[in-house]
Order: structure tokens, then C-alpha cells, then sequence
């Protein structure tokens, strides 16, 4: 099934949900869209995985505001779609810019409804401190 959920400043977010059971929630890096998992979404629900696939603000099929690109916007995002559609004890598989978004979400909504949390070739910020870095911990 795909949809359009609609955010608090009125941007339409288009969402891929397909298969019943333990849902687990795919953010997409940058530049591509949902699509990028579509293997996972051909192949996992036949192992009683709901797969959800949004396409970020931006991209795919979703509205491309001017503004409202931070990841506070986009961790609020992907909020508004676990809150629609109800979705707990929820793993949250991330690539690239995805797991920016995904931890923002963590931070910011205190891990709202998340059991799991994937991250694969994440870009995160660093916690280790560098030459040029001085924040976090040393190594």
C-alpha cells in the first residue's frame, strides 16, 4: 500500500507499507528514495516483516518545500509517520544522511516507540576528538 502522510507545516511525505508483523521503518540516504530498499520490501515480508519506506521531504515522491530541511524537521517527520500509523516496538534501519535523521529522532523523541536500531554506512557525527575536531572524547 503507499500513501501520503501529511506533517504539521503541510508537506505531504510519501510512504511505502507493505507486509504485516514486526514492522521496521527504512530511511534512505541522499540523493535517492525509498526505492532504494525496494529488495528488502520485495523480499521481507514474506518473513512477516512490515516494511515501511518513506521517501524523505525532497525526495521521491514527496513535496520539495523551500524550507524546513534540518533534522529536527525531518526527525519530527519521520515522528508524524510512526505516530499515523501506529507503529511500536519498531526497528529503524538507517543509510548515510539516514542515520543522521535516526538519531536525531532518537535524541529528540527519546526513542519514541524504537526497539532496534540499524545503522549501515551511516554518516553520524563523530564523538572523537581530532586535530581539527576538539569536541567529544579523546581516542
Amino acid at each position: 500500500m503507499a500513501y501520503y502522510i501529511n506533517t504539521d507545516n503541510n508537506v505531504n511525505l510519501f510512504v511505502e507499507d507493505i507486509g504485516n508483523g514486526k514492522p521496521v521503518l527504512f530511511i534512505h540516504g541522499w540523493p535517492v528514495n525509498h526505492k532504494m530498499h525496494e529488495y528488502q520490501l520485495d523480499i521481507f515480508p514474506a518473513y512477516g516483516i512490515r516494511c515501511i519506506a518513506p521517501d524523505l521531504r525532497g525526495f521521491g515522491k514527496s513535496d520539495r518545500p523551500f524550507s524546513s530541511y534540518s533534522y529536527n524537521e525531518m526527525a519530527d517527520d519521520i515522528r508524524r509517520i510512526i505516530d499515523t500509523l501506529k507503529l511500536t516496538n519498531l526497528t529503524l534501519v538507517a543509510f548515510s544522511i539516514g542515520g543522521s535523521i535516526a538519531t536525531r529522532y532518537l535524541s529528540r523523541h527519546a526513542g519514541h516507540n524504537i526497539s532496534q536500531l540499524i545503522l549501515a554506512g551511516a554518516a553520524v557525527p563523530s564523538f572523537v576528538q581530532r586535530s581539527n575536531f576538539p569536541y567529544g572524547m579523546p581516542v
